[in-house]
């Protein structure tokens, strides 16, 4: 099981004590937020969809170009959230892959101890 430290502040003091998170809950956090991510690309598709809605009915005046301007904003952050969502499915992926290898790993390693065993079983006596 691979672990990691991360820095989280004390209580009223400056000083910082560090935290040992384990794969399971890294996981359990990237997945938590991938949830959140997943909810706020809705809502700003939703907005932006409305947006674009609101610049077809929009004459070319100053509304429409503050209305273009916050859709292009919009539009950026939902790059960065679509971003941040597959950066945590490819952790979520690696994580298992890496729990695959380390459970191979494992396996393989008690295979050589049986066969350690039965050889020197094989052997006999010395």
């Amino acid at each position: 099981m691979s672990t990691m430290v991360c820095p989280t502040r004390g209580g009223g003091g400056g000083d910082e004590k560090l935290e040992k998170l384990s794969q399971e809950e890294i996981m359990a956090s990237t997945r938590l937020v991938a949830q959140g991510l997943e909810a706020l690309r809705s809502e700003h598709n939703a907005i932006l969809h409305s947006l674009v809605e609101t610049i077809r009915c929009l004459k070319k005046d100053e509304e429409a170009s503050l209305v273009h301007e916050k859709s292009s904003l919009l539009r950026k952050s939902v790059e960065m959230i679509e971003l941040g969502l597959g950066e945590a499915q490819v952790m979520m992926a690696l994580s298992s892959h890496l729990s695959a290898v380390e459970s191979e790993k494992q396996k393989l390693r008690a295979q050589v101890r049986r066969l350690c065993q039965e050889n020197q079983w094989l052997r006999g006596p010395s």
